[in-house]
């Protein structure tokens, strides 16, 4: 009986074997480990930058923008359009930036201040309105202007201010009314010449119609007494002879000139 032969594995049977190392089990764990340290607070930055970005009390609404020194609705609408403040987010907010383009856009206005919160978004708007001294109303448009003559747009009635009818002056200087029909203006009136009843013509100045229904030319400026005594002169010289002028002209006292017929 044949005995079963063994043979031993050697390397040179077997041939080259790959060489296999296993690591283990906790070591391979610890390779796919989530980084909570970082993942939560990435987290939080995420959700709060969701927060400021959705949640409607970082922007600035309507209800929380303040106008207050104003006299009317329509100032502080125009107040509020001009700042440029609604809808912006609260850190976005520019005050300085408001108060700049309010009293650029907005010549009612001769101060302002802003102050604003970023959360929940909200702005305070103190401002000063310009005093108006003089009604302008120009056929079209009516103006008021403060005792420096600068001009903007009237609000409403004003019965117990001046009133000036006739178009701008040709050389107003940006919005301002010339300081010598300003003077003009304040001169006839303290004459004694209805403060409504002035006009303005380009060419020959404050005009007013006595109550003879004649078209008095005064001029401009402030040296308006001598004027006056020559209308008044004037028109008694014509009276006694039995004359009757629709315009006088007494810009220059030393030449007066009248129109028996209204040429102006």
């Amino acid at each position: 009986m044949k005995k079963k032969r063994h043979y031993q594995r050697t390397a040179a049977l077997l041939g080259a074997q790959p060489h296999i190392r296993y690591a283990p089990t906790r070591q391979r764990l610890q390779r796919v480990r989530i980084p909570w340290k970082l993942v939560l607070p990435l987290a939080v930055v995420l959700a709060f930058a969701l927060w400021m970005w959705l949640d409607n009390r970082w922007y600035l609404m309507a209800e929380r923008l303040q106008v207050s020194g104003v006299s009317r609705t329509s100032v502080a609408r125009d107040v509020a359009l001009a700042s440029d403040l609604l809808g912006w987010h609260g850190f976005l907010l520019r005050p300085e930036a408001a108060v700049a383009q309010i009293l650029e856009q907005v010549p009612g206005v001769t101060k302002a201040q802003a102050t604003c919160t970023r959360f929940p978004a909200g702005c305070t708007i103190a401002v000063v309105e310009r005093k108006p001294a003089l009604v302008w109303a120009t056929g079209a448009v009516t103006y008021w202007a403060d005792r420096n003559g600068r001009l903007f747009p009237a609000q409403d009635e004003r019965p117990d201010l001046p009133l000036v009818r006739g178009p701008l002056p040709d050389n107003l200087e940006g919005d301002v009314i010339p300081a010598d029909i300003l003077e003009g203006i304040d001169a006839l009136i303290s004459l004694g010449v209805p403060a409504n009843q002035l006009e303005y013509n380009p060419k020959r100045g404050l005009i007013w119609t006595d109550t003879e229904g004649r078209r008095i030319a005064f001029g401009t400026g402030a040296d308006m007494k001598a004027r006056w005594a020559i209308y008044h002169t004037l028109i008694a010289h014509l009276e006694s002879k039995s004359v009757f002028p629709w315009a006088v002209d007494v810009r220059f006292p030393t030449g007066p000139t009248y129109s028996l017929e209204r040429t102006w």
